[in-house]
């Protein structure tokens, strides 16, 4: 019996200790992911969790293009997660509470890609993959050099 409660107790402390090094999940993924693919995520794929997290906030960037050049880049769509397909065109936006993975996006290899977002005389411009490749390797060298 006291085995048993020694075996228990050691358990319940190695499930804390595990549990404390997973990666927090941001409610911002729930945008795109499911709650399911999230949690194998964490539980499986804490590189790439931890890369998507990153994604949120240093993939784009909202610039101020004016009207005039509307016509000359597409228009950013919403990203509908039940047909995983663009949705509705998008006409305003908030700033302040901008969600990257709410929008249906493509990223080029090479070239940065721009969307015109409604008639706000806005855009959004994400970078391209190589770029995005080359940031995050930085961010993580000098994460992992800090610790």
């Amino acid at each position: 019996m006291k085995r048993l409660v020694i075996l228990i107790i050691a358990l319940l402390m190695g499930m804390s200790i595990f549990s404390q090094q997973l990666a927090s999940i941001d409610n911002r993924l729930r945008a795109k992911f499911t709650d399911d693919f999230l949690l194998e995520m964490q539980q499986n794929r804490q590189d790439d969790l931890e890369y998507f997290t990153w994604f949120l906030d240093n993939s784009y960037v909202i610039k101020d293009v004016g009207t005039s050049v509307s016509d000359r880049f597409p228009k950013l769509r919403y990203y509908d997660k039940e047909t995983k397909q663009a949705g509705a065109e998008v006409v305003d936006f908030d700033e302040q509470n901008f969600n990257i993975l709410e929008y249906a996006f493509e990223i080029d290899e090479k070239e940065s890609t721009s969307y015109i977002i409604g008639n706000t005389g806005k855009a959004l411009v994400l970078s391209s993959n190589r770029d995005l490749t080359e940031k995050y390797n930085k961010y993580r060298r000098m994460r992992y050099e800090n610790n």
